[in-house]
């Protein structure tokens, strides 16, 4: 699709799915929305212009100064991005990729722009020295507006059983801990908007196929509990 296709069909599903066309705030997701520069920041202006808030969700990897302020021009009013690891070395365990672009292009966005960083407590591995290690790194990045959230890591949701599933306490004493390095910690539900005791919304996933599908907190549980219901017998 084009953008201004896809921006078409973004403000048709939400006519049909909530009465109206008066979004209140767009998330570019993926895969990784940030592949495609160009397409991005033609797509980010035009969701702009039927949204009160549009905001990119990106691993943060190809996601460089230059297309930081693009997008900021283009009317991007906030970023959701993943710090897996600090450490070099876990994170290349983790993901096969170093982590140098993510955390050079996360600390200049960081003035610049309103954002939410996500990592998994992942016992054993993503622990709470790491965490508070991450929480560190944030604030030394001089951060505009940002929230770091601290999210557990699902086992039952892993077709590799590499780490247990940290318990809400678990979650929480990491973040009280990584909150002596950076204030704006939280313990969080999910990866994109949950977070405990804040305000819970209701998504509407618009694919490119046309495909709708609405995603608040008790429907991602719902598809989760579907998908891998029988997941203990992997």
């Amino acid at each position: 699709m084009t953008a201004e296709e896809l921006t078409r069909l973004v403000s048709c599903s939400s006519e049909r799915t909530y009465g109206t066309d008066a979004l209140e705030e767009v998330m570019v997701t993926g895969g990784e929305p940030a592949l495609d520069t160009e397409y991005l920041l033609e797509l980010v202006g035009m969701l702009r212009s039927v949204s009160g808030r549009v905001t990119v969700q990106t691993n943060a990897s190809k996601l460089t100064p230059r297309a930081i302020d693009a997008l900021i021009g283009s009317g991007m009013d906030g970023l959701v991005v993943d710090i897996k690891a600090l450490d070099s070395d876990k994170h290349v365990h983790y993901t096969g990729h170093s982590n140098e672009s993510v955390l050079s292009n996360v600390a200049y966005a960081c003035p610049r722009v309103s954002m939410v960083a996500n990592t998994l407590l992942m016992p054993g591995f993503v622990d709470v020295p790491e965490i508070c290690a991450i929480a560190k790194f944030i604030s030394e990045c001089d951060p505009m507006d940002l929230e770091y959230r601290i999210n557990p890591f699902r086992a039952d949701l892993s077709p590799e059983r590499l780490f247990r599933t940290p318990d809400d306490s678990e979650v929480e004493r990491a973040a009280e801990a990584a909150r002596h390095y950076y204030h704006r910690t939280v313990g969080s539900r999910s990866c994109l908007k949950e977070t405990q005791g804040g305000r819970s919304r209701s998504w509407l996933t618009v694919l490119p196929n046309g495909q709708m599908e609405r995603r608040g907190l008790a429907d991602y549980r719902r598809k989760n509990d579907e998908m891998f219901r029988d997941g203990a017998d992997l």
